[in-house]
């Protein structure tokens, strides 16, 4: 069964939750209490040279949970009846709760690397659906440019036929007339320009975005490095214990 089923844990304060965008708030702690013997004939079958050896984890895994949470304060040697040496007892107790630290840090690490990485997930999508709509605007910005130049020589033409005509047969229109369909051109490419400058603006957005974005993700990524050795070391340094603790 998981060793964590008896701890308390608690709530964390208020202002924790803020510390940063993805970190799991480190839980109150509260050691186990322990009640049941050593199971003697078990640890007895362990060869502790060879586990030592041959870098045995699995083996160390199996006895963890009993080790870590046995009590020897009752056991009596088998040949005099005597108690156990109250140094040893102290080491044993010691080694225990050192062991059971270090497997709620291990939890809580692997809750926060776990946390992380699902933000970095949602970050990487982020960034490509940001990228994706970059290219469409890009494509219609284009499309509409391509569009305004057609109008313009579209209006060039027709204007130079307008005064082709006028000169050819020489009529003399009001100035206002004349004006009214150059004015009814240029209201055209005013909205058009307006309409280019308008989806400009939003891809300028979409790129400012996207660069806070990766930003962004490199920084929860160097985070992630840092965090992915603090719970290597911890590992390392459990393990270093369990080591230590069985060659006492």
């Amino acid at each position: 069964g998981c060793p964590f089923t008896e701890r308390a844990y608690y709530p964390p304060a208020a202002g924790a939750a803020g510390a940063g965008a993805g970190s799991v708030p480190f839980p109150a702690f509260q050691f186990r209490d322990r009640h049941e013997g050593p199971d003697w004939r078990r640890l007895s079958a362990v060869d502790v040279c060879r586990v030592s050896r041959e870098g045995n984890v699995a083996a160390l895994q199996e006895h963890l949970e009993h080790v870590t949470f046995c009590s020897a304060e009752q056991e009596r040697c088998p040949h005099c009846q005597g108690p156990a040496d109250p140094l040893l007892l102290k080491l044993l107790r010691l080694a225990q709760l050192c062991t059971e630290y270090l497997l709620h840090s291990q939890e809580y690490l692997s809750a926060q690397l776990g946390s992380l990485e699902e933000a970095l997930r949602a970050s990487l999508a982020e960034r490509d659906q940001l990228s994706k709509e970059m290219t469409q605007r890009s494509q219609e910005i284009k499309a509409l440019k391509e569009e305004c130049r057609r109008r313009k020589k579209m209006i060039s033409t027709q204007q130079m036929m307008l005064e082709a005509r006028a000169t050819s047969v020489r009529c003399h229109y009001d100035k206002a007339d004349l004006e009214k369909p150059f004015a009814f051109f240029n209201l055209i490419s005013y909205k058009r320009k307006a309409k280019t400058d308008k989806l400009q603006d939003e891809i300028d957005k979409l790129k400012e975005q996207l660069q806070l974005t990766k930003s962004q993700l490199e920084a929860e990524q160097q985070a992630n490095m840092v965090r992915f050795s603090k719970v290597t070391y911890v590992k390392q340094f459990k393990e270093e214990r369990l080591r230590k603790n069985k060659a006492v």
